[in-house]
């Protein structure tokens, strides 16, 4: 999305001061025009949408002068800085329109990275001041910085980290052994003992007399 930022100035030195200032905030050449006369072809061609153009040429008086910037929705404040500088300036007639840029996928293939410092970044981008607008650079953050010793905290090395308080083997390939039961789902239902003497009888006692009566406990006491 591009936003044309058109201006009719009463004074062609009004519209080439507005041009010098976004030049010298980084806005390269090719995005900015000015058209001293009446001329609808060179408005359109500049960016300005027809109607726009032809109401301006009506107006158009001489010595008048209609500036026009094209900004790019990247970098991000681009149109709102271009909107500003052109509004310090009174102005005769102005508007803001917003024109829909398909990509040219044609002017990239096979020359990716043949003569372009920044992979799908725009040619009147690199080089130009907008470089300073970076969201980084606007909030003070430095996009790289030099090498740091790491932290204490941070364990260095390779291998796991488990063997540099364990110096013994993760896995190992000893031969299992005889006394480990396999092949059962619970280990413990192999033990007979477990579960039933060698008699076969039951381990779990039934019929017997409450622990308390084998020993002639009590089992309710009376309060005296």
């Amino acid at each position: 999305m591009t936003t044309v930022v058109s201006r009719l100035y009463d004074q062609v030195d009004t519209a080439n001061r507005v041009a010098a200032q976004l030049r010298s905030d980084g806005f390269p050449e090719k995005t900015l025009a000015i058209v001293t006369s009446a001329d609808v072809t060179a408005m359109t061609a500049a960016g300005v949408p027809m109607r726009i153009a032809e109401g301006y040429a009506r107006q158009m008086q001489a010595g008048q002068a209609v500036f026009v910037c094209r900004a790019p929705f990247t970098p991000f404040g681009a149109a709102r800085r271009a909107m500003e500088v052109a509004d310090s300036a009174t102005a005769l007639a102005a508007d803001n329109s917003y024109l829909r840029q398909e990509p040219k996928l044609e002017q990239h293939l096979n020359s990716v990275l043949s003569s372009h410092p920044m992979m799908m970044t725009r040619d009147d981008y690199v080089g130009s001041g907008w470089s300073d607008w970076r969201a980084t650079h606007a909030l003070g953050w430095p996009t790289v910085t030099r090498r740091r010793a790491a932290p204490d905290n941070l364990i260095k090395g390779r291998g796991p980290m488990s063997q540099m308080f364990w110096p013994g083997k993760l896995l190992s390939d000893k031969p299992r052994a005889s006394r480990v039961m396999s092949g059962r789902r619970h280990i413990l239902t192999s033990a007979r003992g477990v579960t039933a003497h060698a008699s076969g009888r039951r381990a779990i006692l039934s019929g017997h007399p409450r622990i308390t009566e084998l020993f002639g406990w009590p089992t309710l006491s009376k309060r005296g």
